[in-house]
């Protein structure tokens, strides 16, 4: 793992997770974020599952998301856990690799200092930007790996590519960005409680001679900004997966849909199901954002560390 920063390397105003050419951060990026998906989407099946189980009154599943995570296994096997896997790559090359890679160009055109820092919020308005383009560019992605996740029997789609060619005929594309309202809010919410918090914390942390940077400080900052993330991030993913799970078809075979929007589903949930269940699924969230964000900034640290130094 990397020592402590070099002058010439401190020196540079690259931001705490920039490169030195923008071409180096959006591949650095899009290694780390490839890498984290393929490893933590097992975690996210779950997830999702949990997300729909008990959707306004309907009889539940799991108990718990160990519960889920079993029956999961034994009734589709392994690779169940991994459905999804191709569009949410495919989501994350095009999504997390302009949310982490255009975070610190857009913080070098909003105004930062010599050594790259700035006032906190110039940080939050950066990282909302990068979260909420980037998201809004890979809905089609989410939308069809939230169906493939939920599907139990795994014959709503016979392929990534079915899954995207289906949704287009029966929906349109318009239902091509179904959820975009909560998916592109839960983005901006998580750019901006995620990026923001890693940069401070690692930034004081390295400004205190608290620690030197290197594997302990990119753990401790990316494990705060995961936790902090992914409650606040919650609600939003809760009404993303459910609305996103409805099929509202075009034309005479039309059908009403459960949710006319991300507000409408959260009233509707919150007014069936309690409060409390916007936070569904918040361990199996946090168990995958924990370790997606920490595998991606100490991959694109070390990415850093190791060829940009």
């Amino acid at each position: 793992m990397s020592g402590k920063t070099s002058a010439s390397e401190s020196s540079r105003p690259k931001g705490s997770i920039g490169a030195s050419t923008a071409a180096k951060g959006f591949a650095f990026s899009w290694f780390s974020v490839c890498v984290a998906e393929t490893v933590t989407i097992p975690i996210d099946t779950v997830k999702v599952r949990m997300q729909l189980q008990g959707e306004l009154g309907a009889v539940r599943q799991y108990t718990n998301a160990f519960d889920a995570f079993g029956k999961i296994v034994r009734t589709e096997g392994v690779l169940g856990l991994w459905k999804g896997l191709a569009p949410a790559v495919l989501r994350q090359s095009l999504y997390g690799t302009f949310r982490y890679g255009s975070y610190e160009p857009i913080k070098q055109k909003i105004g930062v200092g010599s050594t790259g820092d700035c006032p906190i919020w110039k940080k939050i308005l950066a990282a909302c930007i990068a979260g909420t383009a980037g998201s809004f560019i890979a809905v089609p992605c989410d939308l069809v790996k939230v169906r493939m996740q939920a599907d139990v029997a795994g014959t709503r789609y016979a392929s990534t590519f079915a899954a995207f060619r289906d949704i287009m005929r029966a929906e349109g594309l318009r239902g091509m960005w179904r959820g975009a309202g909560p998916t592109c809010t839960r983005a901006a919410v998580g750019a901006m409680t995620e990026l923001p918090v890693y940069d401070e914390i690692k930034t004081r942390l390295l400004d205190h001679n608290i620690l030197e940077d290197g594997f302990q400080v990119h753990t401790a900052s990316a494990l705060c900004a995961g936790l902090f993330s992914t409650f606040w991030m919650n609600p939003f993913d809760v009404a993303k997966s459910r609305i996103m799970n409805q099929v509202v078809q075009s034309g005479s075979s039309a059908r009403t849909p459960k949710y006319r929007g991300m507000v409408d589903c959260m009233v509707k949930t919150v007014s069936q199901e309690g409060v409390t269940s916007l936070w569904k699924g918040f361990w199996p969230a946090y168990s995958r954002i924990g370790p997606r964000v920490l595998i991606i900034f100490v991959v694109l640290e070390q990415l850093r560390s190791r060829f940009d130094s």
